[in-house]
């Protein structure tokens, strides 16, 4: 496969065939636990991260003139993004249920229903049908769709509109810059809401720990969202990026480790939290088989001393 943009067209394929065994841990892992958990949230990003990877695949074979492609990579980037987010609530929401019972951060239909009917006031009522994840993931929906109408306006616009920044470059960078700051606010939101049970509630869940140990990578994926509209060697849509040789390698390097890469790492947080899980409960159901086992041995000694 000849690529006329080399330096991405490799990257791209990399992280490809990457997503493509991403994708085959987390649909095993949905299989054994259930459709009903965050990990088919983790699925769909795969999807998506997935889809993503394959439009800049044939984007780097076709080139710029087929910049449809682009914006289709750009689209499944900005969703893939999203769903880590998600993912984020989802953690903490259970984190709280399995500790105390029930999550204010994100309450089971049936609390919530609990509560809008204990409620007496209408400002009450309000809080109960809508908690802090379900408004949380309200205002990512808008904030996506500033994101990709944003980048899609700039799809195909022509160099010298480009370089003299029109109307539609200026609309396109505040609506990206909008969405993008949207993100980041919900990531950091993500992190203190962990830090709260954490050092408030006084939480001990390996859905907390992991929240603090992908941190760091989603947090920079979030400042890079917003970096990459203003700066020149990280904006796809800056021509001075594009070479006779496709994408310069400084931009790809941008794009592929503060962008793919630290959403990577943050995914692979979250599959690493479902092998601990499962890892502990095995642990447990081994020690209880362990002591039955033992009290069964016992047993039998006990009737042969009553005898006696």
């Amino acid at each position: 496969m000849a690529f006329k943009s080399h330096a991405s067209g490799i990257a791209a394929s990399v992280y490809l065939a990457i997503y493509s065994i991403f994708f085959a841990f987390t649909i095993n892992i949905v299989f054994r636990v259930g459709w009903r958990s965050f990990y088919t949230a983790l699925a769909v990003y795969g999807i998506f991260r997935f889809s993503g990877q394959l439009c800049a695949v044939v984007f780097s074979v076709l080139g710029y003139t087929y910049w449809q492609w682009l914006v289709a990579y750009l689209v499944f980037t900005a969703e893939g993004y999203f769903m880590l987010i998600l993912i984020s609530y989802f953690l903490i929401a259970q984190a709280q249920e399995e500790s105390f019972g029930t999550s204010w951060i994100g309450p089971s239909k049936k609390d919530r229903k609990r509560n809008a009917e204990l409620a007496t006031t209408k400002l009450g009522k309000l809080k109960a049908k809508f908690p802090i994840a379900v408004i949380f993931h309200l205002l990512l929906i808008p904030a996506n769709v500033l994101i990709i109408v944003g980048g899609s306006q700039l799809a195909g616009i022509s160099i010298q509109d480009a370089n003299n920044e029109s109307s539609k470059v200026h609309t396109s960078k505040i609506m990206r810059t909008a969405g993008q700051s949207v993100f980041l606010f919900q990531t950091v939101a993500a992190i203190g809401f962990a830090s709260y049970c954490y050092f408030v509630e006084k939480i001990r869940h390996i859905n907390i720990y992991t929240i603090f140990a992908v941190a760091p990578f989603i947090t920079i994926r979030g400042i890079f969202g917003i970096l990459s509209i203003y700066i020149q060697k990280m904006n796809y849509y800056d021509f001075t990026n594009y070479t006779v040789e496709g994408l310069s390698s400084s931009f790809v390097t941008y794009e592929y480790v503060l962008a793919t890469t630290m959403e990577f790492v943050t995914a692979l947080g979250y599959i690493a939290n479902y092998y601990i899980r499962a890892n502990r409960k095995k642990g447990q159901l081994e020690k209880v088989h362990l002591m039955e086992e033992v009290n069964d041995t016992d047993e039998p000694t006990l009737e042969k001393k009553i005898e006696a």
